[in-house]
């Protein structure tokens, strides 16, 4: 599963974003944090958990220390530097297809990963997901909103870094849209909520004004705008 024309292996450098998560500091980095948090935040305790497109294994490797995780990718250049910095005998790491795996998990992540995705295959992995969970599991689904910001933030995005989006994202999602695809894919329970607003951006004024931001904004609930789509569905 990738997408159509897009060469993962080659047009991503293995580790692009986990260098940027490693700054600690900027847009891109609060970005990448305030999304992973947000997810975490949804995997409390879960004991073992399957991360699908984990990409360089920033998520699992920086925010579910102590969890048994596993992280599977299309790529292997990702794979093989996730294996390298984060792998730990409850870390794994591997380039195995979500058809082939028998295991049962109590969490599911999809993080920025159907919108990469034809929409037939990922109303399929949405299926296959929910097929993996245990009984009392949960997959947690974020993806771009595009009845937010967004659009104008990867245009932007698309002009100004190394890795953009405009061959990337072929599959665009609104809240509606997803709820209904959930539902479809067999899920008893979802529930549909957005994350990261403005936040990010007032990091170029330093840590604390985008914390302070961030407080503000998930106090409000984003007013529902908040530029990701963050769902939580149970089978």
């Amino acid at each position: 599963m990738a997408t159509p024309g897009y060469d993962y292996d080659k047009d991503i450098p293995a580790g692009f974003y986990d260098e940027i998560h490693q700054r600690k500091a900027g847009v891109r980095f609060f970005w990448h944090d305030l999304k992973f948090r947000a997810v975490a935040a949804h995997l409390k305790g879960a004991g073992r958990v399957l991360d699908i497109g984990c990409g360089p294994g920033t998520f699992i490797g920086n925010y579910l220390d102590g969890v048994e995780c596993l992280g599977i990718d299309v790529s292997a250049p990702q794979i093989d530097y996730a294996n390298r910095r984060y792998a730990t005998p409850r870390h794994r790491f591997s380039t195995e297809a979500v058809a082939s795996l028998d295991q049962r998990f109590d969490a599911i992540t999809l993080i920025e990963v159907i919108e990469h995705l034809p929409p037939e295959e990922a109303r399929w992995l949405l299926v296959e997901a929910r097929g993996l969970l245990s009984a009392e599991g949960r997959l947690v689904v974020t993806t771009p909103n595009y009845r937010s910001l967004w659009p104008l933030i990867e245009w932007g995005v698309n002009r100004v870094s190394r890795v953009g989006y405009e061959q990337q994202h072929i599959n665009k999602y609104e809240r509606g849209r997803l709820a209904a695809e959930l539902a479809q894919a067999g899920y008893g329970t979802v529930e549909i909520a957005t994350a990261v607003g403005l936040a990010p951006f007032a990091a170029v004024l330093g840590r604390r004004p985008a914390e302070w931001l961030d407080a503000i904004e998930r106090g409000v609930g984003h007013l529902g705008c908040g530029n990701l789509l963050l769902a939580v569905a149970r089978p």
